[in-house]
């Protein structure tokens, strides 16, 4: 059985549910309720004899796996649910292992950072007050203390990685600008076309029990008169659309986001054109073209710094990808999975 396919059965076992909240509508803090015989604390790896359980995954995961519970259902939901549980693992073993590095020499963190970080731990979980928080960790055996101690792991982690990766990353200026260079499509802002629409409903309508008649007439007099005014009138008269009442114009979208019919029917279409009838399942479309924003190449004078800020982002997770390996060469990680 492959890693993945491992945790899936473990995870999915152990849980009736990605989503319940467990404890009180104030506290968004929450995790899977555990079906009958099983134990939310089971231990799924251990980081040279310590243990990292489901419960102390599922509460880094919790928050994301509710909106992932938001977007998918089914099976998607359950690939989505069991990538990020498997990354979060990988995480959490790394913080271990850097974690060790610190207790084996430690250094001064001054306690008005620990305490900056719990109420940072309040304000992302949603909890009331730090009081709230710890109550709602109770049920879990989590205790201040060990709140304490996650806080301060999670500060020397990031003080460690920092002086062992990020610091070690330097971007030169040719680096910036050749990469600018190699890569145009990333700095081009994409064509924006603005629309004007003309919607007939099929049904429940304006037009009544005959659509069909209706975008006839309207048709036979966009051929008479074609003009920005008489447009805006016939929206103004007849559209079903959500915007009709303020004359039908959209704001400006990239041409590539626009629903199917309407990109086939817009193809080389330019700035005062009128199409139609456009139809689609709900309704007839009259599209008239407003505007069209032509693509442009962004300058490498206001790119720089995003595209500096990018590489630098890119060369520090490459690594800390790099030290994770190495520390974890002489580490003894065990997987329990069946």
């Amino acid at each position: 059985m492959t890693h993945g396919k491992m945790l899936f059965y473990l995870t999915f076992a152990l849980c009736a549910s990605v989503s319940l909240p467990a404890l009180a509508a104030s506290d968004l803090i929450s995790v899977p309720t555990p079906m009958a015989g099983t134990r939310i604390d089971s231990v799924v790896v251990s980081v040279n004899g310590e243990p990292i359980t489901l419960l102390d995954v599922i509460l880094e995961t919790g928050s994301r796996e509710r909106e992932l519970a938001g977007i998918f259902s089914g099976q998607r939901l359950s690939n989505e649910t069991l990538e990020l549980r498997m990354e979060t693992i990988d995480q959490i073993v790394f913080r271990k292992l850097v974690y060790e590095k610190y207790k084996a020499n430690p250094f001064d963190i001054p306690r008005q950072e620990i305490e900056n970080l719990l109420d940072e731990f309040v304000r992302t979980t949603g909890a009331e007050s730090r009081a709230s928080l710890e109550k709602s960790l109770q049920p879990f055996g989590i205790t201040p203390e060990r709140l304490r101690e996650q806080a301060l792991e999670r500060i020397a982690v990031e003080v460690l990685l920092m002086r062992d990766c990020d610091h070690q990353v330097y971007i030169t200026p040719k680096e910036v600008y050749e990469d600018y260079k190699a890569h145009p499509e990333k700095w081009t802002v994409p064509e924006k076309i603005t629309l004007q629409l003309l919607q007939i409903n099929v049904t429940a309508g304006s037009a009544g029990g005959d659509p069909e008649a209706a975008v006839k007439a309207i048709r036979k007099e966009l051929d008479e008169d074609s003009s920005q005014k008489n447009f805006t009138r016939l929206v103004l008269e007849r559209s079903d659309g959500a915007a009709a009442s303020a004359g039908g114009v959209t704001e400006g979208v990239e041409r590539s986001t626009l629903r199917p019919e309407f990109i086939e029917a817009l193809k080389d279409k330019k700035s005062g054109d009128v199409v139609g009838p456009v139809e689609a399942p709900e309704a007839y479309f009259f599209i008239r073209v407003v505007g069209i924003e032509p693509a442009r190449a962004v300058p490498f004078s206001q790119a720089n710094r995003e595209v500096r800020d990018a590489l630098y982002q890119e060369r520090v997770a490459e690594k800390r990808k790099e030290y994770f390996e190495q520390i974890r060469k002489n580490a003894v990680i065990r997987y329990f999975f069946d």
